[in-house]
């Protein structure tokens, strides 16, 4: 009974939030053009948030695996709500960063919220179950660029991006005042110390021998490249190939449809088929679609690229994986060292990211294209998880 309420709020709440969050990322980057940064400046600040979303996952895991998951998802959701005004009243682009950086320190109740996931979900259901965590989000996300592109289009760049920052705050402070139903799932009696979180994440780190370690290098790898390449699309697109913001909007909503479905279906097929297979696919889909984007020349050829890059879906296949090959005790600091390896990856491949695009725009998608071959093939040794 208690899994299920806690099902429930984590999917309504994830559901609540994902319209707005989606919204905002249609424009981000372009945002931070309109008040006043470079395209360096994209990279600076997707590279500063990353590494300290890295460092507090680290807080955050041992805080889960220690108070428990609920002590720490709901004070830090609602904090995360209070920064997001920061982008609200930011005067230039420096403050985006501030505001990016405050929300990457709230953002340490990550794990706590990915080890709770893991704690309900029965393990041979564990891939379907993600993508059923997910679907309403995804279903409701839809509406996300759209609600961008009218409000954009609306009141302009900058206001309609303050405006959809504000409607970010309202919804994530509504979700974390629901996340207080929440009802505990693992709490442990040892008595909090820096001593014995060093002692704890080296235990942690022991239980990374083997198809852990590979599975969070590999994945840890992709996100990375990842966001190598995708902060700048929407630059790309609107400012290289000349598309409207309209436009853009409209093939930002048209991916995310897709996406919404190719999530349930990899998230079924992750437990029939085997998790690492999934992956592959998922990965491989990226990686066309990359190198396509990188040849587009006009809107359509860039438009079937978008499609073929999220086709298909890796990620409800890797959380399962990284839940079967963790226990409970563990689960919230091997979902902090999994974000701090990600996180410092993606920070650092962003800022590289900036510094190519400026030398060739499209050169930045094929490259990311090219270093997800490796990437594949490993991901094909993983093991196949808990399937039905």
């Amino acid at each position: 009974m208690n899994s299920r309420r806690n099902f429930i709020i984590i999917t309504v709440t994830w559901a609540l939030m994902n319209p707005f969050t989606s919204a905002v990322n249609v424009y981000f980057s372009l945002f931070v053009l309109e008040l006043g940064g470079s395209i360096v400046d994209v990279g600076l600040i997707n590279l500063a948030s990353m590494i300290t979303l890295s460092i507090s996952r680290l807080f955050g895991g041992y805080l889960a695996d220690v108070l428990g998951r609920k002590r720490v998802i709901v004070p830090m959701t609602i904090l995360y709500a209070f920064s997001n005004l920061i982008f609200v009243f930011a005067p230039d682009w420096r403050f985006l960063l501030i505001g990016n950086l405050i929300c990457s320190l709230a953002l340490m109740y990550q794990p706590a919220l990915a080890a709770l996931v893991g704690d309900i979900l029965p393990s041979e259901r564990r891939g379907s179950g993600v993508s059923l965590m997910n679907a309403p989000s995804q279903l409701l996300g839809l509406a996300g660029p759209p609600l961008a592109t009218l409000v954009v289009s609306s009141h302009g760049l900058e206001r309609g991006m303050r405006i959809l920052f504000l409607l970010v705050f309202l919804s994530t402070l509504l979700s974390g005042m629901i996340r207080l139903l929440l009802v505990e799932t693992y709490s442990s009696r040892t008595e909090m110390s820096f001593g014995h979180a060093i002692k704890e994440y080296r235990s942690a780190l022991r239980s990374m021998r083997g198809d852990l370690g590979r599975l969070i290098l590999i994945s840890s790898s992709v996100i990375g490249v990842y966001n190598m390449a995708y902060p700048y699309l929407q630059v790309y697109a609107v400012k290289y190939l000349g598309l409207s913001l309209e436009l853009w909007g409209l093939l930002s909503t048209l991916t995310a449809v897709i996406s919404t479905i190719s999530l349930l279906i990899s998230g079924y097929l992750s437990d029939r088929i085997g998790r690492n297979l999934t992956m592959a696919l998922g990965y491989l889909s990226a990686c066309l679609g990359l190198l396509l984007i990188s040849l587009a020349r006009d809107p359509l050829s860039f438009s079937i690229a978008l499609i073929v890059n999220v086709i298909f879906a890796s990620s409800p296949a890797s959380q399962a994986l990284l839940f079967d090959l963790t226990s409970e005790e563990i689960r919230g600091k091997i979902n902090a060292i999994n974000g701090l390896i990600e996180g410092s990856l993606s920070g650092t491949m962003s800022a590289i990211g900036g510094f190519i695009y400026g030398f060739s725009a499209p050169f930045l998608f094929s490259l990311a294209s090219l270093l997800l071959i490796p990437l594949i093939i490993g991901s094909l040794k993983l093991p196949r998880g808990k399937i039905s």
